[in-house]
């Protein structure tokens, strides 16, 4: 199918899903088309200069035949053509020389597309690796916060088994001072008896008291435990969200970062390869149309002086005839005049013949006959 600019002004290409940008392939495919859009004019521009040169050579030809019976005016007529030949193929040479410039500069353009579609692949490729050092990272802020949390957890485990060592030693104790006062021995005396009783009401309450003090310390120990357990486990829950919460600012910075660097590479590169194709694409319109347009005129030019020299080939032609038929008619004239003369002069010649041989016989009549001798 034959492309026009406005094809390439209005075509629109489909956006990718997971990036911004254009599909390559599409964008591949119109490029070849655009590229075999070129070749063809090329070769079309080619065919109309050979088809010009052709041109030329049977109106050279064509002018050098009537030039050849013209045996005055021929060298000059030829030497006409061949100038205007020379300047015809030197101007189509400059107009080829123009075409593949443009050409070129089209190419180059093309290329500086393709290197900045380049650059923006490796744009893509760095935000890649930055997205990836980023969930790096917040992949060790979350291993850091799971080992802190499991820090925590070993304390606060350590913290309860203290505890529970505690209240086991309080337990212990209280089950040795009771033993201690039910193996106290007993005596038959009343001060004995007495002794005893007071002895058992003071261990009874040096019992009491030891497990009153125990009972406190146990408490003592599992509140401080408990204490130190919440308090482990607030700094550690407090430590793990400020991990988390810089990993997932510093994340976020990082994805923003990289999607507003990528979105400027994008639209710088998209705006400089519109800029560098539009760029091209009126640079090969504006060559295109000024050697199609000097081609027409070297044509035409061509085929006026052809036209021009043709007549004037004619005019000379003719006016040589004209002058070889006033030389032949008065040939002609001089010819029978001649004709004449020699008709003229055989008769003369022939009535003198005549008398000279009538006057001889006359003379030979008269003359006497010689004598014969024996």
């Amino acid at each position: 199918m034959a492309l026009t600019p406005e094809d390439v002004l209005n075509k629109t290409f489909t956006q990718t899903q997971f990036r911004r940008g254009y599909d390559e392939r599409e964008v591949d495919d119109f490029l070849d088309e655009v590229v075999a859009e070129m070749r063809r004019m090329v070769k079309d521009s080619e065919d109309l200069r050979a088809r010009s040169e052709d041109g030329g050579s049977t109106t050279s030809a064509a002018a050098a035949a009537p030039a050849a019976v013209a045996a005055t005016g021929s060298g000059k007529a030829d030497e006409a053509l061949t100038r205007e030949n020379r300047d015809l193929r030197a101007r189509l040479d400059k107009e080829t020389a123009a075409r593949a410039a443009a050409d070129k500069r089209v190419g180059e353009l093309e290329q500086s597309g393709r290197t900045r579609d380049e650059q923006a692949k490796g744009d893509e490729a760095k935000l890649g690796k930055a997205q990836q050092g980023a969930d790096e990272r917040i992949a060790l802020v979350n291993a850091r916060a799971k080992e802190a949390e499991e820090s925590a957890q070993q304390r606060i485990a350590a913290a309860n088994a203290a505890a529970d060592k505690a209240e086991a030693e309080a337990r212990a104790r209280q089950d040795e001072s009771a033993k201690a006062a039910a193996a106290q021995p007993a005596t038959d005396n009343d001060s004995g008896a007495g002794k005893m009783a007071a002895a058992a009401a003071g261990g009874g309450a040096g019992a009491s008291g030891l497990i009153a003090l125990a009972q406190r310390l146990h408490d003592e120990h599992v509140a401080e435990g408990t204490t130190q357990r919440d308090k482990l486990i607030a700094e550690a829950q407090r430590k793990h969200d400020e991990l988390v919460s810089s990993g997932q600012g510093k994340h976020d910075e990082f994805v923003r970062t990289g999607q507003t660097k990528h979105d400027d590479f994008v639209k710088t590169g998209q705006t400089k390869h519109d800029d560098f194709l539009k760029t091209g694409q009126s640079k090969r319109d504006q060559f295109v149309g000024e050697g199609t347009t000097q081609r027409d005129k070297l044509i035409s030019d061509a085929q006026t002086k052809s036209s021009t020299m043709v007549s004037e080939a004619e005019a000379q032609r003719k006016k040589i005839l004209d002058d070889l038929n006033a030389q032949k008619s008065k040939l002609e004239a001089q010819v029978a005049e001649l004709t004449t003369y020699e008709r003229d002069y055989r008769r003369k010649l022939k009535d003198f013949i005549g008398s000279q041989l009538k006057g001889l016989d006359a003379n030979v009549s008269v003359a006497p006959e010689p004598s014969s001798k024996s």
